[in-house]
C-alpha cells in the first residue's frame, strides 16, 4: 500500500510539473476570470530555438512553477489560425516569440528569442512583480545586477 501511495504522489508531482499550456481562446477566458497576465508563446515545430527552450528552460521546475502560478500560459503554433490572429494582433518577427498581454487583450510587451532558465526567470519576474508598470525592462535588469 505504501508503494501505491508513493507512486501516486510521484505521478501527481510529474503531472503538475509541466507548464499548463492553454489554447488562445481558453487562455483569455481564464485570464479574464483570474486577472492574470497572458503569456503567449509563439512556436514552430521545426524551430531549433523553440526545441531548445522546450528541452531546457521550460523543463526547469522553477520556470514551470512561476509560469503556472503567475501567468496564463498560451502556446500558439506560428502557422495556425490562432498564429495568424496573434501575428495580426500583436506581431512577431519569428520563433520563439513571447507576448505578455493583459487579460483584456492589451499587449504589454513582446520578446523575441530563446532564453536560458536564469534569463527567463528574470523576464518573468519583471512582469509578475509588476515592475513593467514603473520602469523599462532595461532599467529593471540594470538594477537587478
Amino acid at each position: 500500500m505504501r508503494k501505491v501511495v508513493l507512486l501516486f504522489f510521484l505521478m501527481a508531482g510529474i503531472s503538475y510539473a509541466d507548464i499548463k499550456w492553454l489554447s488562445l481562446e481558453d487562455g483569455f477566458s481564464r485570464a479574464q476570470k483570474e486577472k492574470k497576465i497572458v503569456l503567449i508563446y509563439i512556436y514552430s515545430p521545426k524551430c531549433h530555438y523553440c526545441k531548445k527552450m522546450e528541452a531546457t528552460t521550460f523543463k526547469s521546475p522553477q520556470v514551470q512553477e512561476i509560469v503556472n502560478k503567475y501567468f496564463i500560459p498560451v502556446k500558439v503554433r506560428k502557422c495556425s489560425e490562432d498564429g495568424a490572429f496573434v501575428k495580426e494582433e500583436y506581431g512577431y518577427l519569428g520563433t520563439p516569440t513571447f507576448h505578455f498581454v493583459k487579460p483584456d487583450g492589451t499587449k504589454i510587451k513582446s520578446l523575441f528569442g530563446a532564453w536560458s532558465k536564469e534569463e527567463f526567470l528574470k523576464i518573468l519576474r519583471y512582469f509578475y512583480a509588476g515592475a513593467y508598470k514603473q520602469k523599462s525592462m532595461n532599467e529593471f535588469f540594470t538594477e537587478e545586477k
